[in-house]
């Protein structure tokens, strides 16, 4: 679990490095252009970062409940495989049977985003039996519920709008206003609600 939240940092620090190069282009060398194309790629990529920890951390937690260190849950329970990644297990000694449980797992999972406030709650049941996951975190990040979803929300809707739509408004055409003090908020929040849930599961 540890592994698939240092990734999450380093990968966090790509983001940071985006800022640091923003602020030089913008402050020192004052230049002219629309430097803003690199602040919707922190928030492109802090979304992605996010993502990604869900992924392994799904991953990671789901083989420990295969090998029996993890409590399973009734999703995990649930989860069903593939007659051929059973009869691997079951048949072969090398590599050892979690190997192909872990395959099946990434296959399942690889088209999948775990971004929007319900897919990341109904992947984290697969490793956690949580019944109120939202309300859980909501308490120990101190705002309510309700902010702490709509925020993400908010975050994932502007990025499907930078990655699919150019971030352009539909009706005027013109591109979509965004600064630095916005990106700061979406950063700083990706961090804390990544590093909440990772404290949950781990």
């Amino acid at each position: 679990m540890q592994r698939a939240f240092d990734q999450f940092k380093d990968n966090m620090k790509y983001v940071k490095e985006l800022d640091t190069l923003f602020l030089y282009l913008k402050e020192t060398l004052h230049l002219p252009n629309d430097l803003t194309d690199l602040l919707r790629a922190e928030w492109v990529y802090s979304v992605s970062a996010l993502d990604k920890l869900i992924h392994e951390l799904i991953r990671i937690g789901m083989i420990e409940a295969f090998q029996g260190r993890r409590i399973r849950t009734s999703k995990f329970s649930s989860f069903g495989v593939k007659t051929d990644t059973l009869t691997s297990a079951l048949t072969l000694t090398i590599p050892p049977p979690e190997y192909f449980f872990e395959q099946e797992i990434i296959e399942r999972h690889k088209t999948n985003a775990f971004q929007a406030p319900e897919k990341i709650a109904d992947a984290l049941s697969l490793i956690w039996d949580e019944q109120y996951k939202w309300q859980k975190l909501s308490n120990s990040l101190g705002i309510t519920q309700g902010d702490l979803t709509t925020t993400l929300k908010t975050i994932i809707s502007r990025r499907n709008q930078i990655v699919h739509e150019s971030d352009l408004d539909l009706i005027s055409g013109a591109r979509n206003s965004i600064s630095k003090s916005e990106i700061d908020d979406v950063v700083l929040f990706i961090e804390k609600l990544s590093e909440e849930i990772f404290n949950v599961v781990k």
